[in-house]
């Protein structure tokens, strides 16, 4: 089945520059919404349960739309054991995608070390899963057939696992129509440790993410690795990582080869430097990333898979 292309909406979405900002403020501090002619801001709208607590998000939704729109899941980053939906940066991501035209969810889901994997994949899926339903699609909007996935460090994790269908959880028919990814750790294994020259500090919250003590002992590596998950039905990547960051810059160009190997859309945007996940969000990059939206999601046709 081919889907109406939203050529309206793309244009909307060039025209507003879809200023993707790096600049964050504290976790704890919800950003204004700096879009309030243009965006409807809905904070703390629950979309599960799990592990005893309510699983929220907070949706941004163009205010003026006449056809679905198009939808992303931001998943924030904080080494698994930190961060929030109203981490700045996300917020204001959420803002500024809404008022290109494209509907945003920011999302919480549970920390680290209480809760290992696949606790998070699980919980993001749900997300997915529950902005599909019929009642959610109503409410918002939104085109279920087009939601992409938008991961900050240990959020550009999760998506890109959610992307390749890791879990096994998702059906042919249920995968993400495009993801971005900024500076995702992909080979989360004992070799995985080969690629580059990983941080302590990556390091330790891999392995919290794992629940493992190390990585020669920690059955969970393999599948929670979205690299060895790669096949041709994987939806359109954008990587985006620095030459010299936390994240090794062999992660990313291993999970773009293995994406090019199946003839998967990848496109692979390495920066100079140190910058890391949000950080990275310079003009050039904003503008790639509006590209790549337009080209894989606003105007994306149905996946037949």
């Amino acid at each position: 089945m081919k889907k109406t292309r939203l050529i309206a909406a793309s244009a909307v979405l060039v025209a507003a520059g879809l200023l993707l900002s790096g600049c964050s403020a504290s976790p704890a501090t919800r950003v204004a919404n700096a879009h309030g002619d243009s965006v409807v801001l809905q904070n703390d709208l629950q979309y599960g349960t799990a592990g005893g607590q309510k699983l929220l998000l907070n949706a941004c939704l163009p205010k003026s739309k006449k056809t679905p729109t198009a939808a992303m899941i931001l998943v924030h980053g904080g080494g698994f054991d930190s961060g929030t939906k109203d981490f700045g940066g996300m917020t204001a991501l959420c803002s500024e995608l809404a008022d290109g035209g494209i509907a945003a969810f920011s999302v919480d889901y549970r920390l680290a070390p209480r809760f290992a994997y696949p606790a998070q994949v699980n919980d993001v899926t749900d997300a997915l899963d529950w902005l599909r339903e019929s009642a959610q699609v109503a409410q918002f909007g939104i085109d279920p057939e087009r939601i992409g996935l938008f991961g900050s460090s240990a959020g550009a994790i999760i998506a890109s696992s959610i992307g390749t269908d890791g879990t096994g959880s998702l059906t042919s028919g249920d995968r993400v129509a495009a993801v971005v990814a900024m500076s995702p750790a992909v080979d989360l294994t004992e070799n995985g440790l080969l690629l580059g020259d990983p941080s302590k500090t990556a390091t330790a919250s891999i392995l919290q993410y794992l629940g493992c003590s190390d990585f020669t002992d920690c059955p969970n590596s393999r599948e929670a690795s979205p690299l060895y998950s790669v096949d041709k039905t994987d939806p359109p990547f954008y990587i985006a990582i620095s030459q010299k960051e936390l994240v090794p810059l062999e992660q990313g160009e291993a999970m773009a080869l293995a994406l090019k190997a199946v003839g998967v859309h990848v496109t692979l945007d390495v920066k100079p430097g140190k910058r890391h996940a949000l950080e990275l969000l310079d003009e050039t990059t904003r503008e790639s990333i509006r590209q790549f939206l337009i080209d894989n999601l606003v105007n994306s046709s149905s996946r037949t898979d």
